[in-house]
């Protein structure tokens, strides 16, 4: 094997030395396999992709995660080389389409602008997604077929039903009706509310009262289908929870008017059914097996490489 030497810093900010005590780091080389390097701003490159595809920022304690990710990727790279396994530009092209289909973009010029607005070039782009198909590659040839049966998913299922919960939800029909500025309709707008709840309570059809109502231009409402009760305005849900089905609530205020609601069907928390949480079980579970079988593939790729981690080199954004 090629020996590799490695410089800790690839370049330093040169300045006088009677303007500085000391070199200033602008480039450090962060990750390095045999002669694959990843610098200092290769893994601010790296955290931006993964801030862009999460949605969320990547907190500094990850920063280690992410450097030794990236170094066992780039294991998988060189062992890709070494299988000469190869990715063709038609391959990353239907990926980049798979991307734009996924998003609802039809236009080229779209994509690119929002590729843009997240800090990524087309072209860093088509450079992960070949990498991807690449390592894919290699884990498919180094790893092979993972079989799953029902019996595991659903084992698995069990074990993790709290994840696919389907939150308690209600059937609502709701009207507010509006008050006037500093409220001087206010009474006259309860008085109306109340006479519709006690003509639905004494046998009235709700939504045509309700409809009538939103015809006359005092109020507006009507059937609201169901709802995760999480999802209603604290106001409301503190009525909704005391009712039970079939039951239509007191008149009560917000700031948007004076509101009645019917409770027509509660619907207690539940998991989701299995075959519609299925295909996520099983790329689940495929997954965890890859991630442990990917474990021992890189022990020993990084055995036989030149593998040299300088994580005290990378802090973040200003890193670089």
């Amino acid at each position: 094997m090629k020996k590799v030497l490695l410089p800790v810093l690839a370049v330093l900010l040169a300045v006088p030395a009677a303007l500085a005590a000391e070199p200033t780091l602008v480039e450090g080389i962060v990750v390095r396999v045999n002669d694959r390097i990843l610098t200092t701003t290769d893994m601010l490159q790296r955290i931006k992709e993964q801030e862009a595809e999460t949605g969320k920022p990547v907190p500094p304690a990850a920063y280690p995660r992410v450097i030794q990710d990236a170094a066992d990727e780039l294991c998988l790279l060189e062992r890709a080389k070494e299988l000469k396994i190869e990715v063709s530009s038609d391959e990353v092209d239907s990926s980049v389409k798979a991307l734009e289909e996924q998003n609802n973009i039809t236009d080229e010029k779209t994509f690119e602008k929002m590729l843009e607005n997240t800090g990524i070039t087309m072209q860093q782009l088509r450079d992960r997604l070949r990498q991807t198909l690449l390592i894919q590659r290699v884990l498919a040839q180094e790893v092979g077929n993972l079989p799953v049966t029902e019996e595991e998913l659903r084992s698995r299922y069990e074990k993790d039903k709290d994840q696919f919960m389907i939150p308690e939800r209600v059937h609502l029909q709701h009207v507010v009706f509006s008050i006037g500025p500093e409220g001087q309709n206010k009474d006259e707008r309860m008085s109306e509310a109340e006479r519709l709840v006690a003509a639905a309570r004494s046998g009235s059809d709700f939504l045509k009262l309700v409809d009538e109502q939103v015809k006359a231009g005092t109020a507006a409402g009507g059937d609201l289908g169901t709802l995760a009760l999480t999802d209603l305005r604290a106001e409301i849900r503190a009525v909704v929870e005391k009712l039970k089905p079939g039951q239509i609530s007191e008149p009560f205020e917000s700031g948007a008017g004076i509101h009645v609601v019917k409770l027509v069907e509660h619907f207690d928390a539940e998991p989701k059914p299995f075959k519609d949480v299925e295909p996520l079980l099983r790329n689940a579970e495929i997954n965890d097996r890859y991630r442990e079988k990917l474990t021992g593939v890189v022990a020993n790729l990084k055995k036989r490489y030149v593998v040299v981690i300088h994580p005290e080199l990378f802090s973040g954004p200003s890193a670089g």
